[in-house]
This record gives structure tokens, C-alpha cells and sequence, in this order.
């Protein structure tokens, strides 16, 4: 599905941002041992998009990628493919020790965590200080109790409900 996506993406130009989030494993077997090319991005060449591989833990580098891969697509310059690199911080399911990882590889990448990066990173920039991100964590945790405790009053949604937004949504709407 993958490859026929980008592949139609690219034929039809269609205003399509992929992202590939790329944590270097499949399951447990690490990225390079399971794909002959170095990078995800560089398979866009194969279907004439624009390919970019950013770093997923830094949320400006994102931020700016996306923007320009949305940009590109309300254009009409067609479809794009951005990886980013990112690490799981836990195996594949919760049964999963990841005992494969190698010595201190977990460790170097909670280092480079997007959340305590970008809070050092607002710091840096002086829009930011110690306060400011305390009261956001707090609002961003009831939100997010909010948003669990709706979802465990809500009813399921009935099997009809499931390809009601398919289609309808982005193409009626005009969302891209």
C-alpha cells in the first residue's frame, strides 16, 4: 500500500503529505537489516516527489518540514515524503522486554526526547522559562484526562460510522 500510494500520489499529483515515522525498528529487527536503501525519504526519487528525512525529535525541524511539505501541496507541486527519525522508547507491544536494543541505546535516545528538547529550546530562545511550562504541562494533562474520560463515556461507534468520514470529509469539505 505504500508504494502504490506514493506511486498514484506522484502520477496524479495529488496534494498529499506522506510521513513516515521511523523509530529504526520493524518490530524488533533494526531499520538497516531490513531494507537495501539507507533512508525511507530517498524512495521518493523512484516516483519524482520530493523526499525529506528531518529529525522527528526536534519539534521546529518538524514544524518547518511539514509547512513546507503542506505548502508544496496547496501548490499543486504534488505529493511529498517526509521521514522522520525518531526513536520507541518501548518495545514493539507491552509483552515486548526489546531485549534486541543494544547497550545504552535507549539511554542516548531519551536524551534527545522532543518534549524536554523543545522545553530547553524555549528556554534558550527566552519564551519560555520554568513556570511557563509547568502551568502548560498541567493544562495539557487535564486536557488529556478531558479527552480519556469523553472517549470512556461515548458510546462505540456503530459499524456504519466507520466509512462515514472516509472520503466525505476531505474531499466535500476541501481539507488537504
Amino acid at each position: 500500500y505504500f508504494h502504490e500510494g506514493l506511486n498514484l500520489a506522484a502520477i496524479w499529483r495529488l496534494p498529499v503529505v506522506f510521513v513516515c515515522v521511523n523509530n529504526l525498528y520493524a518490530v524488533s529487527t533494526p531499520y538497516q537489516r531490513t531494507t537495501s536503501v539507507e533512508t525511507i525519504a530517498e524512495r521518493a526519487s523512484a516516483y519524482s516527489i520530493e523526499g525529506m528525512r528531518i529529525d522527528g525529535n526536534d519539534v521546529l525541524a518538524v514544524y518547518t518540514a511539514a509547512f513546507e511539505a503542506i505548502d508544496r501541496a496547496r501548490s499543486n507541486a504534488g505529493p511529498t515524503l517526509l521521514e522522520c527519525l525518531t526513536y520507541r522508547h518501548r518495545g514493539h507491544s507491552r509483552f515486548d522486554p526489546a531485549r534486541y536494543r543494544p547497550e545504552g541505546e535507549l539511554a542516548a535516545w531519551m536524551a534527545a526526547d522532543p518534549l524536554p528538547r523543545f522545553e530547553r529550546k524555549l528556554k534558550e530562545l527566552g519564551v519560555g522559562n520554568d513556570q511557563m511550562i509547568a502551568e502548560i504541562r498541567v493544562e495539557v494533562g487535564a486536557e488529556i484526562a478531558d479527552a480519556v474520560e469523553f472517549a470512556r463515556r461515548s458510546p462505540d461507534p456503530t459499524p456504519d460510522a466507520a466509512l462515514s468520514i472516509v472520503l466525505s470529509s476531505s474531499l466535500t469539505q476541501g481539507g488537504a
